[in-house]
């Protein structure tokens, strides 16, 4: 087996573990704390972002991860845990999402990030796992309200900010953002 195919079957091996290793909600003890560190979070954002809170009004509902860690050195990975919300503020569910990658990447990162769905059909189509593509986040200065808003891509919003650590750019793969109802949680 050459590097390169030994190289991508371990890439492969880092995303799968990434992707399938943790559980979409919190586990049941600490459910109360992650509320409210996803409540203060989307705070910062409307703090930080102008008119996050009347794009979440029209918008088909939104996702907040308090917490995204992502690291690499040559192979590298992300995770973070969300909180899903509709339009009215109602949280309807979990989410989270991982990604395993390999190629020219070193450090590591921690940011909070939030997701705006465009609308109702959009979040159907996270909610029954059907998203794809790619989307570019847009950083938020802390406590300068920069970002006031950005374009739709794929039906989706990022805003990533309070950014600590030494890794740049981030990008959100959609396929790897997964949700669980509430209600479907043990």
């Amino acid at each position: 087996m050459n590097k390169l195919t030994l190289l991508a079957l371990v890439a492969f091996i880092v995303s799968a573990f990434t992707l399938t290793g943790c559980h979409v909600a919190p586990k049941a003890d600490s459910r109360a704390s992650f509320t409210m560190e996803a409540k203060s979070t989307k705070q910062w954002f409307e703090s930080n972002v102008k008119t996050f809170d009347k794009q979440i009004a029209d918008s088909g509902g939104y996702i907040i991860f308090p917490n995204v860690g992502q690291a690499g050195f040559f192979f590298g990975g992300s995770f973070g845990r969300g909180a899903v919300y509709n339009s009215s503020g109602t949280q309807i569910g979990w989410a989270s999402m991982g990604s395993g990658s390999f190629g020219l990447q070193l450090g590591a990162q921690g940011y909070k990030m939030a997701i705006i769905l465009k609308d109702a059909n959009t979040l159907n189509k996270f909610k029954d796992g059907k998203w794809g593509g790619d989307v570019n986040a847009t950083a938020v200065a802390a406590n300068e309200g920069a970002a006031a808003k950005q374009d739709f891509s794929e039906g989706v919003r990022v805003y990533i900010g309070d950014q600590a650590g030494l890794m740049a750019g981030v990008s959100v793969a959609l396929a790897n953002v997964r949700y669980k109802n509430i209600d479907d949680v043990e």
